[in-house]
C-alpha cells in the first residue's frame, strides 16, 4: 500500500513539473476571454488572435456580399441594355408617331447651293411646286413632345418632308383682286411682283389685255407668289 502511494506521489510531481503541461495550460488561458472589472463596468477581454480571426472572417463575408451585389447589378444592367422593342407592348416607336406629336424644324433653305446641301445631307435647293414630282423632298429633325411616351430615340430625322412653305398668299383672295382690280395691278402687288404691278397700273392693265391674261394665268396656276411659296390652304 505504501509503495502505491509513493508511486502516485512521484507521478503527480512529474506531471506538475512537466514544461509541456505548463505550455498547454498557458495557451488555453490565452484563448479564453477574460473579464476585467474597472470601477462599476465589467468589460470582456477577447484575445488578439480571436479578434484577428473574427475580423478576417467578417471582411471576407462583406467582400463576398459586395461581389455578389456587383454581379447582380451588372447582370441587371446587361438585361436592361439588351431589351428590345416589343411590338405588342403599349409603346410605339418614336419614329412612327404622327406629326401632331412631334416638334419638327423647318426645312433648311440652301438657295440652290448644292455644296451646302451635300455637306449637311439635308435641306432644300428650292421651294414650291404644284405636282408631286415637281416638289423637292428632304429630311428634317424632329423631337417628341415631353408628355408623349414612346420607344427609341426621341430626337431623329424624318424623311420625305416636302420643300413647301406657306405665307399669307391666298388663291381666292388674289383671284378676286385680279378680276375686280386687275387693271390697277392689284393682283401683282399682292403677289409681291412690284415692278410688273407698276407697269400694269400705268398701262391700265395693258388696255385690258394684260388684265385678262393675268386672270387666265392665275386660274391655270402659272402666276404664283414672288417668294416661291405655295398658296396657303388654311383660312
Amino acid at each position: 500500500m505504501r509503495n502505491k502511494l509513493t508511486l502516485y506521489a512521484i507521478f503527480v510531481s512529474l506531471v506538475g513539473t512537466n514544461p509541456w503541461t505548463h505550455a498547454i495550460q498557458a495557451r488555453s488561458d490565452k484563448e479564453q476571454p477574460q473579464t476585467v472589472v474597472s470601477g462599476t463596468a465589467v468589460q470582456s477581454v477577447v484575445p488578439v488572435q480571436a479578434q484577428l480571426t473574427s475580423g478576417s472572417s467578417s471582411s471576407s463575408a462583406s467582400s463576398s456580399s459586395s461581389s455578389s451585389l456587383a454581379s447582380s447589378s451588372s447582370a441587371s444592367g446587361g438585361s436592361a441594355s439588351s431589351s428590345a422593342f416589343y411590338p405588342l407592348g403599349p409603346n410605339v416607336m418614336c419614329s412612327f408617331l404622327p406629326r401632331d406629336f412631334l416638334e419638327c424644324k423647318e426645312p433648311v433653305d440652301h438657295r440652290e447651293n448644292v455644296t451646302a446641301k451635300t455637306e449637311k445631307d439635308h435641306g432644300c435647293l428650292r421651294f414650291g411646286g404644284s405636282a408631286y414630282h415637281d416638289v423637292e423632298h428632304t429630311k428634317v429633325q424632329c423631337t417628341v413632345y415631353a408628355d408623349i411616351d414612346c420607344f427609341g430615340n426621341r430626337t431623329f430625322f424624318r424623311e420625305g418632308v416636302p420643300c413647301v412653305r406657306y405665307t399669307d398668299h391666298y388663291f381666292v383672295t388674289t383671284l378676286i383682286y385680279s378680276m375686280l382690280l386687275g387693271f390697277l395691278g392689284m393682283d401683282r402687288f399682292c403677289l409681291g411682283q412690284t415692278g410688273t404691278a407698276v407697269g400694269k397700273l400705268l398701262t391700265m392693265g395693258g388696255v385690258g389685255v394684260w388684265w385678262i391674261i393675268d386672270v387666265i394665268l392665275l386660274i391655270t396656276n402659272n402666276l404664283l407668289p414672288e417668294d416661291g411659296s405655295n398658296w396657303n390652304p388654311y383660312v
